[in-house]
Formats: C-alpha cells, structure tokens, sequence
C-alpha cells in the first residue's frame, strides 16, 4: 500500500512540475496558462503545499472559500475568500488592469 502512495504522490508532483512549466510559458494563450494555474493551486493543496484556512482571510466569515489568484504568473501564490469578499478582489484586479 505504501508503494501505492508514494507512486501516487510522485505522480501528482511530476504534474504540479508540468502545470507550472504551462504556467511560465508566454507562448502559450493566456486562458491556458491561467487554467493551469489554478489547477496546480488544486494540486498544490492536495498535496499539502498550500493550506486552506477554516475563515476568510478579509472578513474572517465561516463560509466556503475559493482560491484568488492576484496574479496568474504566481500560480501557488493564492488567498483563500469568501464568495462575497472574492467578488471585491476580482473587482479590484478588472479596474487596476484597466
């Protein structure tokens, strides 16, 4: 069994490597490297890399978090919010890039 999960854990770094390699490749499109940054935050805190909070690192509310990305090219670099508080932070992201 614990072949197995080491085999698995290998497995699941060796694709978090190639996740990461997508996401630092500006020559591929732009949704590509962003779909791949959030799937290797996703595989990042599988594997115990990134820790989710219990609370919303603004508002400190118990409510389901998502991962906000405040810049793609930083795919582990990620603050866990609300729904409520998320929608001000990609607010805030839309008008500073505008």
């Amino acid at each position: 069994m614990k072949k197995i999960r080491r085999k698995r854990e290998r497995d699941l770094i060796a694709r978090l490597g190639r996740q990461l390699e997508i996401c630092d490749d500006a020559a591929r499109p732009r949704r590509l490297r962003t779909r791949s940054a959030r799937y290797a935050a996703a595989l990042a805190e599988s594997l115990g890399l990134i820790e989710r909070p219990r609370r919303c690192s603004w508002c400190r509310r118990r409510q389901r978090l998502q991962r906000h990305h405040w810049d793609y090219g930083e795919p582990l670099n990620v603050t866990f919010l609300c729904p409520d508080c998320h929608a001000v932070a990609d607010h805030m992201v839309a008008h500073a890039i505008a």
